[in-house]
């Protein structure tokens, strides 16, 4: 099924976005009708790129992101505390091309 194609289940709701778990209804403003997928959340340690020390515990939450004024989807990984990053969905295929095919990141993922 294509990001474009329409979920049978969904039929009853304007969304045409596959993978889009927002409950879009006739009462909300147009500016909240961002399309989110349902996303995996986790527990994880996580500290800022020019941090040091052992970081700290936060709920991480992975998903997609298309806002109202975008034109292509994002791929979204969010802190509790607000931290996040935004990558294309090119962007999100290189990541995880490192992801499996970097020996070294392998090596480390695998210790």
């Amino acid at each position: 099924m294509s990001e474009y194609e329409i979920r049978p289940e969904f039929t009853q709701r304007a969304c045409n976005l596959v993978w889009c778990a927002t409950p879009h209804r006739d009462t909300m403003h147009p500016d909240d009708e961002a399309h989110r997928s349902v996303g995996r959340g986790f527990l994880a340690r996580v500290r800022g790129a020019r941090e040091t020390g052992p970081g700290v515990w936060r709920d991480v939450e992975v998903g997609v992101l298309r806002r109202p004024d975008d034109v292509e989807s994002w791929l979204i990984i969010e802190t509790a505390d607000g931290a996040g990053l935004a990558l294309s969905l090119d962007g999100a295929r290189e990541l995880r091309r490192a992801l499996v095919d970097d020996p070294d990141v392998q090596q480390a993922l695998s210790s």
